[in-house]
């Protein structure tokens, strides 16, 4: 499948299947596809190459902009989609999605956070065999984000319906998806396990979501050098080309007998680790050592090479990575 936006190749040669109950998390930058990907898929445009073979019934969908209908109340979107069938799972949605209290309003009257829930129990109304959930974490505050993260996995297991959802945050991956796809918005994507996007992700979009290493950047010189700081440099590239690296947090160490690079302790990662700064550069490292407070100074040692990153997962052809 070719999708275009203008003269720009948001996806080419995009293959894939998904079968009845699985799951699938959608990343990328902004701007990458993957809305477009998303109408695409339920047939709302039409890709400029390829085909789509799509369940014969249509998907519950969640929509980027919502896209409620704003002379219907919140109830009344639920009743139009199931056309009045089961009032049982219409009162079950409203009460799952904290819409109940809200059930006589229309969009128009509503916060973000609740057009959200209403589009979110629309798309569920018809019990979908399929269903496609365009940032469903978005304008929610936390405490509805959590429910969320609780309550649509396990509405998709009940209908045992296959999923597609787009995230923005790493510890939303595995929830969403045993498999991601990840587009890049110029073409290339790359597909694969989420174990494998979690622990040593392929791409940029996925590095910046990962919370296992830091992504590193620079351009060749002359020479055909990257150098990334700390020492760190990548040969063998055109002049002027950037380059995008990822560093294992486990690959940077706090020194206990001061040697090696000098650095700033930043604080302690949620995630584990900590946060230190050298050579310019804000570091994920794997220690995290007591007695230490924002501002020590600190002593790194660095090992291994990063790895080279691309929007497929793979090298240009006839380069390592």
């Amino acid at each position: 499948m070719l999708l275009r936006a203008g003269a720009l190749t948001l996806v080419s040669e995009l293959s894939f299947a998904l079968a009845e109950g699985e799951s699938l998390a959608l990343v990328g930058p902004n701007g990458s596809g993957k809305s477009t990907l998303l109408a695409a898929l339920a047939g709302l445009l039409r890709p400029d190459a390829g085909s789509i073979e799509r369940p014969g019934t249509p998907p519950g969908m969640l929509f980027q902009d919502g896209a409620l209908w704003p002379h219907l109340s919140v109830e009344g979107h639920l009743a139009f989609v199931d056309r009045g069938a089961d009032p049982g799972w219409r009162r079950r949605l409203l009460d799952e999605f904290a819409l109940q209290p809200l059930r006589t309003r229309k969009p128009a009257s509503l916060s973000g956070g609740e057009r959200v829930r209403l589009g979110l129990a629309r798309a569920f109304a018809g019990r979908p065999r399929w269903v496609l959930l365009d940032e469903p974490l978005a304008h929610v505050d936390a405490h509805a984000a959590d429910r969320m993260r609780a309550l649509l996995p396990a509405l998709v297991a009940e209908l045992g319906a296959a999923s597609i959802v787009v995230v923005h945050d790493a510890a939303d991956l595995a929830l969403f998806g045993a498999r991601v796809l990840c587009l890049s918005g110029e073409g290339p994507w790359w597909l694969g396990d989420t174990t494998v996007a979690l622990a040593e992700p392929p791409t940029p979009a996925l590095a910046a979501l990962s919370r296992a290493g830091t992504v590193l950047s620079g351009v060749a010189d002359a020479a055909g050098r990257v150098e990334l700081g700390l020492g760190l440099a990548l040969a063998g590239r055109a002049p002027g080309e950037p380059v995008t690296a990822f560093l294992p947090s486990a690959s940077v160490r706090l020194s206990a007998n001061g040697a090696g690079a000098s650095g700033t302790w930043v604080g302690p990662d949620p995630q584990g680790g900590s946060w230190v700064r050298a050579d310019g550069r804000l570091l994920r490292c794997a220690d995290r050592p007591a007695g230490l407070r924002p501002g020590d100074s600190v002593s790194l040692a660095v090992a291994g090479t990063p790895r080279e990153l691309h929007p497929s997962g793979r090298p240009p052809a006839g380069r390592g990575s």
